[in-house]
């Protein structure tokens, strides 16, 4: 497949190599052999390393197990298609495979993707746990499905693999397993680590690790020839050399030498101990033993494999020794991780398998043994894929008729925040998933009611089914990030605990109750600060409602700082089209007072994420509550990942209906414009004399825009005076820093200058990818934000054939607590001016209106922002000629500057 992946004959001129990694593939040969041929079933799930990955494809080659869409196999003349298209591109109408495991495969069935190395083996561990949870939660999930992961000695260096090793045995996934492909080499060539500090060889570090972190154990060092050896005389001599004097760096070396006499002689003079062995043993022998390695030894690993599965409490690691490049003329060679094989050594394989003419590829004869082997291996594995799709519908149906048994979704959780004091969006989802709790372990019967239980109202029943399925977690910021609720007394978790406190008379019931269990109410994943544990398993279980139909909804908290500890397992997340909600918060400089490293806010633009952050608690009741629906009914493709940035600074929450409700769209029986009742205009009504809707009337308006990605909060549409290209600005702001935005319209209305507010709930529908895919139609055509240009004379020149007008469009200011990416594309894709305030340096501890202040995002920096695009804007000249141009003779005119128009204290030059 890789030879022939690089050879096409359309390759074009600057095309990059296609590379591929032969010498991985048969590192991993037998191992993959022993998984596809003998061990698996196909409610087992895989994760490969990455390079590996046409060892899969090739093995369900001859299992026949290359499906469509629909669970159909695809016909030879497809599958021989697909395995000519391993790194090919496709519009849909053929089969290809990518260069690593991708949902696009046609035999991606239970495979993780695999393109990052370290994440697919935790995913595989945090699948496993969500299987588990599903099923002690009472739903129906394929039994004794086993989860393998193989990875390359190397990447098991990978930060994110140590991250889950003792988190997965505390856990005790006794049904994963992971297989170390040691074969002693990496990218760059051998493998050189510290023996003598370390007290061995890595194989023996692992061991050792592994086992003080509450795994089973595994070693598969010795192939059959090795062992008829060791059964000889002095045969332990040589087992002990292999095990405990020879060095992985000395053995590659000793692998290289193909002079059966120098391999001897070197042996027999480095190695004193050897020298009786090597007397006995015929030269041939040596050579071959030498590179026997049980990673290679088919029915060894299926034997080690079938050991694995016996632990039910903990996780196993099997070391499998491997030769790098097995088979191949580069085995053990330096470089040979990308090296590709010549063509003279791609048929002496094709010869060697009886393979002739222009056959690539080919299966075994239907009627031979192997070919009869491989139809019932293929067929029983086949059955199982078809069944467990069965049974993903059989859970589809099932959740979507109990889903419907109240009707539809209602749009809030209706919390109350009247009574609260200047609340934060941090505190609402503190409510949000406390209610959730709240009904989900509420009887629907009222007579099961415990004390001081109340029934669910008729609002409150369509949320039972959804407060059932949503599990909530965090790296040991739950009780900061506002889980309390959540939290007590529902910690799920398999390790038994003695409440020692309770029994002692110690324990503090004003806290969280974090003793473990697995009763149907525990809800709660705990983890250390381990935050891309966290981030690959919310990514697991949101995977459950694609893999098995049960839609469980996954939500994470993170400190929004330390997203970009996890940036890589969110980026699989997404990429792997997982439904989950990610919430950073507290989020960018507004968390002033805890200092500056932790207040940046980044611009995290991925396919398939819908970023939120909302401002008014209100708006994260909608969000959440859409969240939930769409997970539920499978209605967010392309928008699966949800990311809300949530803050601690408290907002006043009867500005909401406050100016909304002067909006002239919300009064009821407008005739005429509008004023302020502080600025009153001759002939305008005093809006404050008008009635406005009812605030239900005016949420059903404004939901529909807020989860669209913006909404006007302060609109000066239908006053009298408002004059777009003279005195109007659009002004959007998101999350915390709407406070400000509405400050500095106020300010510039006592200016003369009408500063509208457009809430930013949304970048990534407002401005992102998303928004792009319709060509910004919310932005440009329903907010109705355009380039427009306003026409007004200027002055007169000679005979009046030319003017000159002052040509002026609305322009725009934004500002927002994150990286300017957010929303600094606003004024291009409008096509007006446009100041974007964002953050631009480290922070400072301090309260919020300081650091605002400090990073140029106060109301008076919003103010001096504004009149900067509006003097710019109002400088703008444009000819027009009464004879279409035809006799321009323009005149010439003194080039100005903003600040003559906007002149401030702040400004002591002209740029």
């Amino acid at each position: 497949m890789i030879w022939q992946a690089n050879h096409r004959t359309d390759k074009e001129k600057g095309d990059p190599k296609i590379g591929g990694h032969p010498a991985g593939c048969a590192s991993s040969l037998h191992i993959m052999g022993a998984l596809h041929l003998l061990v698996k079933s196909g409610f087992d799930h895989i994760a490969n390393k990455p390079h590996a990955s046409p060892t899969d494809h090739a093995y369900n080659y001859l299992l026949d197990n290359l499906l469509k869409s629909d669970l159909s196999k695809l016909s030879l003349d497809e599958a021989n298609q697909a395995m000519h298209g391993l790194r090919k591109f496709t519009n849909g109408d053929e089969y290809v495979f990518q260069s690593y495991h991708s949902a696009y495969d046609p035999d991606q069935h239970n495979f993780f993707p695999s393109g990052s190395v370290g994440i697919p083996p935790v995913e595989a561990g945090y699948m496993a746990l969500a299987y588990r949870y599903a099923s002690e939660h009472g739903y129906d999930v394929p039994k004794d499905a086993h989860f393998w992961a193989v990875c390359g000695d190397s990447e098991f260096r990978e930060g994110s693999m140590y991250e889950a090793v003792p988190d997965f045995s505390e856990r005790e996934i006794g049904n994963l397993t992971w297989i170390l492909d040691y074969n002693r080499q990496s990218l760059d060539g051998h493998r050189l680590v510290n023996n003598a500090i370390l007290g061995g060889t890595d194989a023996d570090r692992v061991e050792r690790t592994m086992a003080a972190n509450g795994w089973e154990v595994i070693q598969v060092r010795h192939g059959g020839k090795r062992e008829a050896l060791f059964a000889k005389k002095e045969g332990e001599a040589f087992k002990n050399f292999l095990e405990k004097e020879l060095t992985d760096y000395d053995l590659q070396a000793l692998l290289l030498v193909h002079d059966l006499k120098l391999l001897k002689d070197t042996l027999a003079k480095d190695y004193p101990s050897l020298k009786k062995f090597l007397t006995a043993t015929a030269d041939q022998d040596v050579y071959e033993a030498l590179r026997d390695f049980g990673g290679h030894d088919m029915m060894s690993l299926a034997k080690a494999m079938m050991k694995s599965k016996e632990s039910k409490r903990k996780p196993t690691i099997i070391i499998a020794h491997t030769l790098k490049g097995w088979g191949l003329k580069a085995a053990a060679q330096q470089g040979n991780h990308s090296s590709l094989p010549h063509e003279d050594e791609v048929e002496e394989l094709r010869a060697k398998q009886g393979i002739t003419g222009n056959t690539l590829y080919a299966r075994f004869d239907d009627k031979s043994v192997e070919g009869k082997f491989l139809s019932a291996r293929g067929e029983k594995i086949y059955a199982d894929i078809k069944a467990q799709n069965a049974l993903k519908a059989k859970n589809q149906d099932y959740f979507l008729t109990k889903l419907a048994e109240f009707g539809d979704m209602p749009s809030s959780l209706e919390i109350n925040t009247k009574m609260t004091s200047y609340p934060h969006t941090q505190w609402m989802l503190g409510q949000l998933t406390a209610k959730l709790t709240r009904i989900s372990n509420t009887s629907l019967n009222e007579s099961e009611l415990k004390a001081g239980q109340k029934a669910l109202t008729d609002n409150e029943k369509p949320f039972k089914l959804p407060g059932e399925l949503f599990i909530s977690m965090a790296p040991d910021v739950g009780t900061s990030t506002n889980l309390n609720p959540a939290m007590d007394g529902k910690i799920f978790g398999a390790q038994e605990v003695q409440d020692i406190e309770a029994e002692l008379g110690v324990k503090d019931g004003k806290l969280p109750d974090l003793v473990p269990g697995e009763d149907v109410t525990d809800r709660f994943l705990r983890f250390e600060i381990a935050e891309g544990n966290v981030m690959s398993c919310v990514g697991a279980f949101g995977k459950m409602r694609d893999i098995v139909g049960v839609p469980i909804i996954p939500l994470m908290t993170v400190y929004d700082f330390f997203l970009k500890r996890a940036l890589d397992q969110y980026f699989y997340n997404l990429y792997w089209k997982s439904s989950f909600i990610c919430v950073g918060t507290p989020s960018g400089v507004t968390l002033s007072p805890e200092g500056a490293q932790h207040g940046w806010k980044s611009d995290v633009q991925i396919p398939n994420q819908i970023t939120w952050e909302p401002y008014f608690c209100q708006e994260l009741d909608w969000i959440m509550v859409d969240a939930i629906r769409r997970h539920v009914l499978n209605d967010n493709a392309g928008r699966s990942g949800v990311l809300l940035r949530l803050v601690t600074r408290g907002a006043e929450q009867k500005d909401f209906t406050k100016y909304l409700s002067k909006q002239a769209r919300f009064k009821v029986g407008l005739e005429g414009k509008l004023s302020r009742a502080e600025f009153p205009v001759a002939g305008a009504v005093n809006e404050e004399e008008v009635a406005a809707m009812s605030e239900a009337e005016m949420f059903a308006v404004v939901r529909e825009d807020v989860l669209k990605g913006a909404y006007f909060l302060i609109d000066y549409r239908g006053y009298a005076g408002y004059e777009p290209g003279d005195n109007v600005i659009n002004i959007f702001a998101m999350g915390a820093l709407v406070a400000e935005a509405m400050k500095a319209s106020e300010a510039l209305l006592a200016r003369g200058i009408y500063a509208n507010v457009i809430v930013v709930t949304s970048s990534d529908l407002l401005t992102g990818i998303q928004a792009h895919e319709n060509d910004y139609h919310y932005l440009r055509n329903e907010l109705g934000i355009n380039a427009d240009l306003y026409l007004k004379k200027a002055e007169e020149i000679s005979t009046g054939d030319l003017i000159t007008v002052a040509g002026r469009r609305v322009p725009v200011v934004s500002v927002h607590d994150g990286e300017a990416g957010l929303l600094d594309n606003l004024g291009s894709i409008i096509g007006v001016r446009q100041e974007c305030l964002a953050v631009r340096k480290h922070s400072k501890c301090g309260r919020p209106s300081e650091i605002f202040k400090y990073h140029h995002l106060d109301d008076a920096s919003i103010v001096e922002a504004c009149g900067k695009v509006l003097s710019e804007t109002a400088l703008e000249k444009v000819m027009v000629s009464e004879q279409a141009l035809g006799e321009a003779n323009q005149a010439s005119h003194k080039a100005a500057h903003w600040t003559d128009l906007w002149p401030s204290a702040t400004h002591s030059q002209k740029h």
